[in-house]
């Protein structure tokens, strides 16, 4: 259960803090959404800004801040200090990448984004930061209402507290929402189907339903009542329970590309045909999103979806289906279900002594020497039964000739280390 942790925001208007208070502000400006507030020059903020789409509010930018490097998120680009980046993409500690329902920021400093490019933004921090933070999510203390909703000594609305952290930009002429009387009358008891009320308390999510139902002006609108059921949801997750699949084609349905499927608790560490074992070794929370059904893996090579791991390509240079061989110059590899499975190819190597006194070893080492004996250029022990032992020694001398040269005069080769068995070769160079 890590929910105290977490900050999110969603739907129409709703925020959740780290401290559980559950709230609705209606701004349509840039805000702090939480920021380091401990120190002079804060390790990282997140700013958010939401916009109108269709009649209904969505998040139209995030952006994270983290010591002097500025994440700009929006659904088509991705900027790091304005200079557009291709995703995955790993800066200064940071990792950004995006799957078919989220574009995910992580941090060394501690902290994890999630935004849905749509309505809802989810922040997760190490809690490192316990009561140094500020912003819509509040000041992480532990403590509800406390600190957030007291300004000197009163009590004061979520729509004060909202008004606080609006980011001021030059030339933004971004109005302040205004206090509105609360029509909520309806209840809604669809949040007791979920299993997570023992977890949950599902009252303030049922509130933040029946606004967006009060709200809403088309009541048709699938967006109407099913951000907060989807908040909920995540927050289940979030708390260690087992939200169900409660989405039908009909009602708040989720599409997803190639064959994936939608969950809404799954790991969020896919397994691909490239890299088989990532949910073995996966230690981050379940969260909603579309996965690959069970027995499957997803295909990063041919990007085909969700295939049988048997139909994994591998690719190096080029693609090769399973099965098909590459052969380097000492090593010949299979592919075998994504995987390559490689063997050392046996290749002969040289040893060698030339002029009489240049040597060149069977790893490649040249080195000269000079000599006046018999030397044991090499010695080879059996390998089996059917292989021979064998001893190669060389006579080096002085040249007759040359005063300063040395001079191959004889080769031994010695069988089996038989003394009886030797050929002699007079020579000048050997190999």
């Amino acid at each position: 259960n890590h929910v105290s942790s977490i900050c999110s925001t969603w739907g129409r208007e709703h925020f959740k803090t780290f401290d559980g208070d559950v709230y609705q502000f209606p701004g349509m400006c840039e805000y702090n959404l939480v920021s380091d507030c401990h120190d002079t020059f804060p390790e990282f903020s997140v700013h958010m800004k939401r916009n109108e789409n269709n009649g209904n509010p969505t998040v139209s930018y995030v952006v994270v801040t983290i010591i002097d490097f500025a994440f700009h998120l929006s659904k088509d680009v991705v900027t790091v200090n304005d200079l557009p980046v291709k995703l995955p993409h790993y800066e200064a500690g940071v990792q950004v990448e995006r799957n078919a329902v989220y574009i995910k920021l992580q941090s060394k400093v501690g902290i994890i984004v999630m935004w849905n490019l749509d309505d809802a933004v989810m922040v997760e921090i190490d809690n490192d930061y316990t009561n140094r933070t500020c912003g819509l999510c509040g000041d992480f203390n532990g403590v509800p209402v406390y600190n957030e909703f007291l300004l000197d000594g009163r009590k004061i609305s979520p729509i004060e507290f909202g008004n606080i952290h609006k980011v001021h930009r030059p030339n933004d002429d971004c109005e302040d929402p205004y206090e509105e009387e609360d029509v909520s009358q309806e209840r809604s008891d669809v949040f007791f189907c979920f299993s997570c009320t023992k977890l949950i308390d599902p009252e303030p999510y049922i509130q933040a339903c029946v606004q967006d139902m009060c709200g809403c002006t088309n009541h048709s609108d699938d967006f109407c009542v099913c951000s907060t059921l989807s908040e909920f949801s995540r927050q289940c997750s979030h708390a260690g329970g087992e939200p169900p699949n409660w989405r039908t084609s009909e009602f708040c349905a989720k599409q997803c590309p190639f064959n994936m499927v939608y969950e809404e608790s799954g790991s969020p560490c896919v397994d691909t045909c490239t890299h088989q074992d990532t949910s073995s070794f996966c230690e981050d929370h379940k969260m909603d999103g579309c996965f690959c059904p069970p027995g499957t893996v997803f295909d990063d090579i041919s990007m085909r979806g969700c295939i049988a791991q048997s139909e994994c390509q591998c690719k190096h240079g080029k693609i090769y289906e399973s099965g098909e061989v590459y052969r380097q110059e000492r090593e010949e590899c299979t592919c075998f279900e994504g995987r390559w499975a490689c063997e050392s190819l046996s290749t002969p190597s040289t040893c060698a002594v030339e002029e009489g006194s240049h040597v060149t070893t069977f790893d490649g080492k040249d080195f000269t020497f000079h000599g006046d004996c018999y030397y044991t250029l090499a010695k080879v022990e059996r390998k089996d039964d059917a292989s021979p032992a064998f001893t190669i020694l060389v006579k080096l001398v002085p040249c007759a000739h040359q005063e300063y040269d040395t001079c191959l005069k004889t080769i031994k080769i010695l069988l089996n280390n038989d003394r009886h068995n030797v050929s002699l070769i007079p020579g000048s160079c050997f190999k």
